[in-house]
């Protein structure tokens, strides 16, 4: 039912002359008699307007009045629902155990260690007692990461530098007397001494509590935080310093020296100089180790001879080299042979090809090595190179290969043939050559004969080359026949173990889009079976 005052709206609306509602929507002018009764009504129609513009006012706040009470009575049933949640009662220890896997989870997704949107400091601004307990927990507070920031010249970022530096003091004080991992790091920026000196001291301070410290900055940085090194580190067992110049400087890490590491189990070094003959280093108790001498224009010439080195690691399970320096002054007569009887994962990152790296691969020994990865980067010196020692220490240690990735590696279809065919085990394979090496034989020489795949001969089988394959991941030209990579996935399919993943790069010319498009299609279209019954398979261009 409409309110009296539109009722009467509507029928004075309804009372008004037709000489007068017929001028509506139209621009005639009325006549004079009707001018005076135009007055009339609307007079009569803004009066109203008063009344029910006022009626509208008390309406909206009576609105909001309902509204208020409304979020009132929400209000109290909220608190009274939150007084009887379960999570009020929670044992403590249990409250625990779900602050610290909620730590454990952030740490996954890679957050920072200062994100107030992630545990723990997420948690310490619920309530009182979530902070009381996140602060008596040092579990929580015992890993802090950083990346320090950008590089400014502003009073406002040397001020942000010295607060950061003092939120690590109180970070690390939360974690009592438990042992802290350090992930500290700076792009390009040399920190000013005064924040310098404040950062060394931090990390000096935590020196006999810290479990893994990370340490990425410019090398006139980071040879200003070592000061670590000179007190007692009984918790260290993972240690990283890397340099991060973006230009190749003259400068270089001091040696190393840790004279009390007894837990060191993981280094990791990385510059664009890398003389290790003074380095003291407890070496045989190392597990993992990571020595990357990164190419450098300006010094072709350098010592970074990791035979020494690696002869004194017996224990080495995880081992990562980067070849970026000419090594002189090594005669073949001076190398003594090195074996390392428990590595298991090798891998070799090269920028530049020298006779040293013949004498180091043909020096190597390795029993039981299990994966190697082999990666020529794509320098002018490290490129057009056929690298075929690498592939004699595989064949030397063919009866325990199971991974192979050569990248950017150009060797013979001979040489290449004569390695895999002595590994028995190899159950992925990854084949990356360099454009000159496209047109290998690869797929010809893993398609496993119609007689094996037919009768299943034991003796056949074993003369198969990489009986054991699984994953295949291999770059090659598009004159490679679609026939003959359909043949050696078919028979892959039909061999056991069968192969379960198969990803194919075909380097396709500009001018050759169209060619290499096509025969993608193809290729996806004739191995649609074998992807129906499980096979991955990935094509690119």
């Amino acid at each position: 039912m409409l309110p009296s005052s539109s009722t009467e709206l509507v029928s004075s609306y309804a009372l008004i002359p037709p000489s007068i509602s017929s001028l509506f929507g139209k621009n005639q002018v009325s006549s004079s008699e009707d001018e005076q009764c135009v007055h009339d009504i609307l007079r009569e129609c803004k009066s109203e307007l008063g009344g029910v513009t006022d009626e509208l006012c008390r309406a909206r706040a009576e609105v909001e009045r309902i509204e208020g009470r409304l979020g009132q009575i929400k209000g109290v049933i909220s608190e009274l629902e939150g007084l009887l949640h379960p999570i009020r009662r929670m044992p403590t220890d249990v409250m625990a155990k779900i602050f610290e896997q909620s730590v454990c989870d952030s740490e996954s997704q890679g957050h920072s260690g200062i994100d107030v949107k992630q545990a723990p400091l997420s948690l310490s601004q619920v309530c009182r007692s979530w902070r009381k307990l996140a602060f008596a927990l040092p579990c929580l507070w015992k890993r802090f990461e950083i990346a320090f920031p950008a590089s400014s010249t502003s009073r406002n970022w040397y001020r942000l530098m010295q607060s950061q530096i003092m939120f690590i003091r109180l970070w690390i004080s939360r974690s009592q007397s438990a042992p802290v991992s350090l992930f500290l790091s700076l792009c390009d920026y040399v920190i000013t001494s005064p924040s310098l000196v404040l950062l060394d001291l931090e990390v000096m301070r935590a020196g006999p509590r810290i479990r893994e410290l990370s340490l990425q900055f410019p090398t006139p940085s980071l040879c200003r935080l070592l000061s670590f090194t000179q007190g007692p580190l009984e918790s260290l067992e993972y240690l990283n310093l890397q340099t991060t110049d973006t230009l190749q400087s003259s400068g270089s890490i001091p040696p190393l020296v840790l004279p009390s590491a007894p837990s060191l189990m993981k280094l990791n070094i990385s510059s664009f100089e890398l003389d290790m003959r003074r380095y003291q280093v407890p070496w045989v108790q190392l597990t993992e180790l990571s020595l990357q001498c990164r190419f450098n224009t300006f010094h072709s010439q350098g010592n970074s001879d990791y035979l020494p080195i690696l002869v004194q690691c017996p224990n080495l399970r995880t081992c990562s080299l980067g070849f970026g320096r000419v090594i002189g002054d090594i005669i073949s007569d001076t190398v003594t042979p090195v074996t390392l009887p428990h590595l298991s994962t090798l891998k070799v990152l090269i920028y530049i090809t020298t006779p040293y790296l013949k004498l180091f691969f043909d020096a190597l020994h390795l029993p039981k090595l299990r994966s190697a990865k082999i990666n020529y980067v794509e320098f002018p010196l490290a490129a057009n190179f056929n690298e075929t020692d690498c592939l004699r220490m595989l064949s030397r240690a063919a009866e325990t290969v199971e991974s192979v990735s050569l990248y950017h590696v150009d060797v013979p279809d001979f040489e290449l043939s004569s390695c895999l065919s002595q590994l028995p085990h190899l159950k992925s394979l990854r084949f990356h050559p360099n454009l000159p090496g496209l047109h290998h034989d690869l797929v010809a020489m893993l398609t496993v004969p119609s007689s094996v795949t037919r009768h299943g001969d034991r003796t056949l089988r074993q003369r198969t080359m990489c009986p054991s394959l699984e994953s295949l991941d291999v770059r090659c030209s598009i004159d490679v026949p679609v026939d003959a990579i359909v043949a050696m996935v078919d028979s892959r399919r039909q061999f056991e173990p069968q192969l379960r993943s198969f990803s194919l790069g075909l380097v396709v010319p500009t001018f050759e889009r169209d060619r290499g498009d096509e025969m993608i299609r193809m290729l996806e279209s004739r191995l649609s079976s074998h992807v129906d019954e499980g096979l991955e398979l990935t094509i690119e261009s």
